[in-house]
């Protein structure tokens, strides 16, 4: 009997770190699980600069009130909340940014690669303007990929420099996030 109830206590310990790990999944997920798609594809939109004033402002209202739910559910203080927002946000740009790019053929791994994005890159901090030496890796890097840059216009290139600034900040807040 007692050999029986320490294979189970050292099945249950092994399991810990698992259950660990996807509770932290989880957190990082939360928001965006939470959130419909359409309503993710609108606050996409509105990062790449679509819809007015008041939309975006009603969408960051209710992408605070789904922020909250995810910080009340898993106990995220109120210190990283609004990193937790930012990284919600960002992250959620990010994968509409990508898809987007990557349906006018411009593969996202490129700007990745290119500012050395990702969880142990270098992740510059774009949440000002970028330099214009990072705007020529990134064109550089699409050269050497084989896209003919003088066929993209200037709203695709918003749309690159937008997911560059969006994965930056996403990568950023991530690190901060203690989970």
């Amino acid at each position: 009997m007692f050999r029986t109830l320490m294979a189970a206590a050292m099945l249950a310990c092994s399991a810990l770190p698992g259950i660990a790990s996807a509770q932290e999944g989880e957190k990082f997920d939360c928001v965006i699980a939470s959130i419909p798609s359409e309503t993710r594809a609108s606050i996409g939109d509105a990062m790449a600069g679509g819809g007015d004033v008041a939309s975006r402002e009603a969408l960051f209202k209710d992408l605070g009130a789904v922020t909250d739910a995810c910080v009340a559910r898993h106990g995220i203080t109120d210190e990283q909340k609004g990193i937790y927002f930012d990284y919600s946000l960002a992250r959620i740009s990010r994968e509409w940014l990508a898809a987007d790019i990557g349906r006018l053929d411009l593969a996202p791994a490129v700007v990745d690669k290119a500012l050395d994005f990702g969880p142990t890159g270098a992740n510059p901090d774009l949440s000002g303007d970028m330099t214009e030496e990072q705007v020529m890796k990134i064109v550089q890097a699409y050269i050497e990929s084989g896209v003919d840059i003088d066929k993209i216009d200037g709203a695709v290139w918003e749309k690159v420099g937008a997911y560059a600034a969006a994965t930056s900040i996403y990568w950023n807040k991530r690190k901060q996030l203690p989970f």
